[in-house]
């Protein structure tokens, strides 16, 4: 043959080489693997941090504490936002008992929890509620004295800006960022997961599933029984209910249409209406949601008892299907999460 033949024939003998190279490539890389010209690249390790941080806001910029774990520089880890009960609260939400029940030394069991789920690999941020602040002396930070309008829907809009913030911090996985309320902020948890369809999946801790307004008749009734059955006399029992038994009385007017007052038990109308309407608005919200939430009460919670809230949101959760969902009772547990078993106060 004269070159180009010999040429062409070396090619058409290469090219009926290569399948049987790629099989024997694949063949030694399922035994004994095949050699790589790429040098293996080291993974750093980012190791656990607790920064202060500001979360930019529309109309506040919210500051806060970020955990973070230790991970590889090219893992992305879960992580979650926690969010304050109803008052002003601080990032660390500090309780020192619940209602008819002081504990020995107060519980900040957003700092607890923070420091365990970052332990455990997760990332947390928790920051100071809008209400919560110089103005009265219980946040060192400098948010200005909140306007008269402040309410509910303000608390779920800084929670939902909080978990778009946490997901686009380097090493969050921003398809598995989760909000976490407690109290009031779990009754909050199907309303951020409407108004933000990017989150994971919700855990209300001591969520309400009914009204605030049938909650407060229950704090009320329980109040006057417990005080009854330790002996009070009647105007003993009114000298300690009394302010909840008018904002009772008032809440019930204002559901009838028939209150006529500017304020509640120190808030605005506007305050309550919007609050009942969002717990109005959550049985309807748990159904059509597309993402999981897992609630959690206590049985020895007497500010949001799991009798029968629990029973409502499994109910609700049963009845929307969604895989994840669920309702757990937790039975020692109070109100701020510790443990109560006889006499001793964990």
């Amino acid at each position: 043959l004269g070159r180009r033949g010999a040429a062409r024939s070396m090619r058409e003998m290469l090219m009926d080489l290569r399948p049987w190279t790629l099989g024997l490539c694949l063949f030694a890389a399922l035994t004994a693997g095949c050699v790589s010209s790429e040098i293996p690249r080291e993974v750093a390790t980012v190791f656990a941090e607790t920064t202060d941080v500001v979360v930019p806001g529309d109309d506040l910029d919210l500051v806060g504490t970020l955990h973070m774990p230790n991970y590889d520089e090219d893992q992305l880890v879960p992580a979650v936002v926690l969010v304050h009960g109803s008052g002003p609260q601080g990032r660390d939400e500090t309780l020192a008992g619940q209602l008819n029940m002081s504990f020995p030394e107060p519980i900040s069991l957003f700092v607890e929890l923070a420091e365990q789920l970052q332990s455990d690999g997760l990332g947390v941020l928790r920051y100071d509620k809008r209400t919560c602040g110089p103005f009265n002396g219980l946040c060192d930070n400098d948010y200005p004295f909140p306007p008269d309008e402040v309410g509910v829907d303000h608390f779920v809009a800084d929670a939902v800006n909080a978990a778009r913030w946490l997901a686009e911090q380097d090493g969050v996985d921003p398809a598995r960022v989760l909000v976490v309320g407690h109290s009031q902020g779990g009754g909050m948890v199907p309303r951020m997961l409407t108004q933000a369809p990017e989150l994971a999946a919700g855990i209300s801790l001591a969520g309400n599933w009914r009204p605030i307004d049938v909650l407060l008749q229950y704090q009320l009734d329980f109040t006057v029984e417990l005080l009854e059955s330790l002996g009070y006399s009647t105007q003993q029992i009114e000298a300690v209910v009394g302010d909840l038994r008018a904002m009772v009385e008032e809440l019930a007017a204002l559901r009838d249409g028939t209150f006529a007052g500017a304020t509640i038990g120190g808030a605005s109308v506007e305050f309550w209406q919007g609050w009942m309407d969002l717990d109005d608005a959550r049985p309807d919200e748990v159904a059509a949601l597309d993402r999981p939430i897992l609630a959690l009460n206590g049985g020895m919670d007497w500010n949001v008892p799991e009798d029968p809230e629990l029973s409502g949101w499994a109910a609700a959760l049963d009845a929307n299907a969604v895989a994840g969902n669920d309702a757990v009772g937790l039975p020692c547990l109070t109100h701020a999460f510790n443990c109560v078993q006889g006499e001793t106060i964990g």
